[in-house]
């Protein structure tokens, strides 16, 4: 069945599924930065898609050394995966895709690399200095 086949409760299903994976990683990465020391501002962002409507998810920005690591889901339904969130670095603008496929998460280089190190504190540690530095 496509999206836009879903009955509203199928709809809100994927919805909230959606929102409780986004959470999880929000929390790891806002745990783990907290872990570090870097300041992490939370805040809410409505999201829209065509197919499933407004909802709410959390959004992170985290300061490390002299940037700031933005931390924003960008939506469930993407090409070739089950929901993208972005990891851009400010002043740098460089940027990692946190993509989930098969119930979990992968990262991916901005021009779809596989970056083959699993979502953990030390791969989230190295890849927020190296983002917000990276010229």
């Amino acid at each position: 069945m496509s999206p836009s086949q879903l009955t509203p409760e199928q709809r809100a299903a994927r919805i909230q599924e959606w929102q409780a994976a986004v959470t999880a990683a929000m929390n790891d990465a806002q745990k783990w930065s907290e872990q570090e020391g870097w300041p992490v501002r939370r805040e809410e962002k409505t999201a829209h898609e065509e197919m499933l409507g407004d909802y709410v998810v959390p959004l992170l920005h985290i300061r490390v050394s002299e940037g700031e690591l933005l931390v924003k889901p960008v939506g469930l339904h993407v090409i070739g995966a089950d929901g993208r969130i972005d990891l851009e670095g400010w002043p740098s603008l460089n940027r990692v895709k946190l993509i989930r496929r098969e119930g979990r998460w992968q990262l991916f280089t901005d021009s779809n690399v596989p970056f083959r190190r699993d979502w953990t504190r030390e791969t989230f540690s190295e890849l927020a200095k190296d983002l917000v530095a990276a010229s």
